[in-house]
């Protein structure tokens, strides 16, 4: 699948990829059965766990009902994962790397690469705003789980400077006037200050009650765009 984003579409409408499955292929979890009976056994799997972490939380959910969903029996599940928390585990490694290449795309595209600084900057939120109104129930469950599991944190922080890193490359070659160490820092705390509030909008399961402050919110996201123009001295 190649990402396109419509520069004429509303920010947080980029198409990420949705299917449990898709985010799964290159995993080796995912890729250890050889009957097509346990493959499809497997899916029924992530799909229910997807939504029902996502729907109901992860520690509300038990194994069970993960099987009940999937219509297999409860030791299926275990067949292929040790216990719940593996069974979680295994699906963020997934959708992380399927996101990441998504976004790397995105960021080194023909389109990102003549793209203008406001431009650039437009991107970069519609990636956060699009990720966040399509994955807020897995986003806020991998959120609440970066304050109790350390590999969890260390790997969004990572994830997070990953992306700030592919739009700061791109501005230092739009704008070779700035100091290159200072604009990437500049991104950075672009990224992370926008994505925080963003975090919070969704963090609550009926999303933030302010007005206009939901993560879906046109005004939102063109007025984060306003304040990063101006922070980072791009031209509005």
């Amino acid at each position: 699948m190649t990402l396109h984003r419509d520069p004429a579409a509303p920010l947080g409408s980029i198409a990420f990829e949705q299917d449990p499955i898709r985010w799964m292929a290159n995993s080796a979890t995912f890729a250890r059965p050889q009957q097509q009976r346990s493959k499809d056994a497997l899916s029924r799997i992530i799909t229910s766990a997807v939504a029902l972490f996502s729907e109901r939380g992860f520690d509300t959910t038990r194994v069970s009902d993960v099987a009940e969903h999937a219509q297999v029996p409860v030791g299926t599940v275990y067949k292929h994962f040790a216990d719940k928390e593996a069974l979680l585990d295994a699906i963020v490694a997934g959708y992380r790397d399927c996101r990441m290449r998504e976004i790397t795309e995105l960021c080194t595209s023909a389109q990102a690469m003549a793209a203008s600084p406001r431009e650039l900057i437009q991107l970069h939120l519609d990636i956060v705003f699009s990720a966040f109104t399509v994955d807020a129930g897995l986003l806020r469950l991998i959120e609440r789980r970066r304050l109790e599991d350390a590999s969890v944190h260390q790997d969004q922080s990572t994830a997070n400077e990953t992306v700030a890193s592919l739009i700061a490359d791109r501005l230092i070659q739009r704008m070779p006037d700035r100091d290159p160490a200072e604009l990437r820092r500049q991104v950075l705390y672009t990224h992370s200050i926008i994505r925080g509030a963003v975090v919070w909008s969704v963090l609550p399961t009926g999303g933030e009650m302010g007005k206009g402050l939901k993560v879906t919110d046109t005004d939102f996201a063109n007025e984060a765009v306003r304040m990063a123009l101006r922070y980072l001295g791009i031209d509005d």
